[in-house]
């Protein structure tokens, strides 16, 4: 799952580093930042999993 994550994390720098040059077309730099959204609530998604597994873990101890 880390090695998903870092993929996920690689991704949304590479599209951060695309838009921030500014050299790319808008129809491109539009499909960039909706993929970048969609890779934020998949982080956000396995982030709020996460704190769950974590709380029962706790609340079990």
């Amino acid at each position: 799952m880390t090695d998903d994550i870092d993929a996920k994390i690689d991704r949304l720098e590479t599209i951060i580093e695309q838009l921030e040059q500014g050299e790319v077309s808008l129809d491109r730099a539009t499909a960039l930042h909706t993929e970048g959204r969609e890779i934020l609530a998949e982080l956000d998604a396995e982030v709020a999993l996460d704190e769950d597994t974590v709380d029962e873990v706790t609340e079990q101890s």
